[in-house]
């Protein structure tokens, strides 16, 4: 599933600020707590050690000090004997006997523990109350203890309470947040957008539509940038473009104007060899002519019709045509001009829409390469047969004299296998001329030489 990168902008935020809120929502619970019980016992030693020097000096406004520290710090402080009397408490020594009962128990816990020591704190939940309590035990001397303690209630209330103000602010932030990242990406994502599609239409030759965002950031540069590529390629494929049309004119002119000297040249001769009937020399020299006249002619026909199958105004007729009418057209050109060939024609009949002429000029030029560059007296295979959503016309010879690395230059002008250039295999237009019939059907071709043959096919859709 593709995923916008607002929304993964959005995400990343939601999934950083979530996790920020439940990082401090522990934080709390794990830290926030401890750092408060601690600050209560660093409370209780103190005011422990006061009320200890207070009965070292024998001060008899104990009970005083005892009733200030409950009312300003909320910590209860009773001073027992070892025989269990109250020694001390804020109301004097009439320390109520749930109080007392209290103290008792705690004194008796601290006396067990073994492994007590300075300070001794003890958390206890008080079942009378409903509360937990922290507890501060303190041996006076070997007579008595200072018992203190403190809910703890308040803590846990204040932890839950910054947790919730946490989760609450931290819940706000995403929402506002979330519909803030919304408004402030959306210009941003909407050119992001804008460039892409610009650049796919710049990939098909469109250069007409352009970013236009004025501004000095990183995006108003690299848009920018686009827009000048834009420009500037557009600029170079027309130049390109007027300087291949003025190829393809020149070369249709140099091509019509070769046709009157070659055809001169071809009827002196001809009328040379009536003229001097009998001189085998002369006719000799003037059947060369006449071969060379012929050759050119046929190369002057073939630039001719390339340049005239890729010329801007050139419309393909197609029409909805059988397979088989296409076989047979070029069964009976074969049978008239490489009557000598072996060739084998299977075919699948169904519907294309093409133009069989030009169909039929691809299919007879394939059959004719093969004849001339496949081996000789070997069997020649011309198929035609549905392969998905496409026809394919094959032609299969035996020989392979065609290297990897040159499949795909056979297509291209002028192009031969034949590095030594002889002109009595052709001149390397027939198959670009094959080329072109595909583009002009929205087909294409392909050629495959393995196990000792060669496969030329070109395929047209259904």
């Amino acid at each position: 599933m593709k995923i916008s990168f607002r929304t993964k902008v959005i995400l990343t935020f939601l999934v950083g600020s979530l996790g920020c809120m439940i990082f401090l929502s522990l934080f709390c619970e794990l830290l926030l707590r401890p750092l408060f019980i601690n600050d209560s016992k660093k409370n209780m030693k103190n005011y422990g050690e006061q009320v200890w020097q207070a009965l070292s000096r024998g001060d008899d406004e104990i009970s005083q000090m005892l009733d200030r520290i409950e009312t300003e710090y909320l910590i209860y402080t009773t001073v027992m004997s070892k025989g269990g009397k109250v020694l001390y408490s804020r109301s004097g020594n009439n320390a109520s006997q749930s109080t007392i009962e209290r103290a008792q128990k705690w004194i008796e816990e601290f006396e067990a523990d073994e492994e007590r020591g300075e300070p001794y704190f003890i958390e206890r939940y008080d079942a009378n109350y409903r509360i937990k309590r922290l507890i501060y035990i303190r041996e006076y001397k070997d007579s008595a203890y200072i018992v203190m303690n403190k809910s703890i209630k308040g803590i846990d209330q204040d932890t839950q309470l910054v947790s919730t103000f946490i989760f609450i602010l931290g819940l706000s932030i995403s929402v506002i947040g979330t519909v803030s990242w919304s408004f402030l990406l959306r210009p941003f994502t909407g050119n992001m957008e804008k460039m892409s599609r610009i650049t796919r239409n710049m990939s098909k030759l469109n250069f007409e539509e352009k970013i236009n965002y004025k501004s000095s950031d990183e995006i108003g540069v690299l848009a920018d940038s686009i827009d000048e590529l834009s420009e500037e390629l557009k600029n170079s494929i027309e130049t390109l473009q007027n300087d291949l049309e003025r190829r393809k004119m020149l070369i249709r002119n140099i091509s019509h104007e070769l046709k009157t000297p070659i055809t001169t040249i071809k009827g002196y001769a001809e009328n040379t060899q009536i003229v001097t009937e009998g001189n085998e020399k002369v006719k000799r020299y003037c059947d060369i002519m006449i071969e060379e006249c012929d050759s050119i002619d046929r190369l002057v026909n073939e630039m001719l019709e390339m340049s005239r199958l890729e010329s801007d105004g050139y419309i393909c007729d197609r029409t909805v045509i059988r397979t088989e009418q296409i076989f047979e057209a070029v069964r009976q050109r074969l049978n008239r001009e490489l009557a000598g060939a072996k060739i084998d024609i299977e075919s699948e009949n169904t519907g294309i829409l093409g133009n069989q002429t030009l169909i039929e000029r691809a299919i007879f030029n394939f059959v004719e390469n093969a004849v001339k560059y496949g081996d000789t007296g070997k069997i020649i295979y011309l198929k035609g047969y549905t392969e998905d959503d496409r026809y394919v016309f094959a032609v299969i010879n035996e020989g392979c004299g065609i290297s990897k690395e040159e499949e795909e230059m056979i297509w291209d002008v002028f192009y031969k296998t034949d590095k030594s250039r002889k002109r009595n295999k052709g001149y390397g237009i027939g198959l670009s001329i094959v080329r072109q019939i595909a583009r002009l059907h929205s087909g294409g071709v392909d050629v495959c030489c393995e196990n000792g043959k060669t496969k030329f096919s070109l395929w047209v859709p259904k």
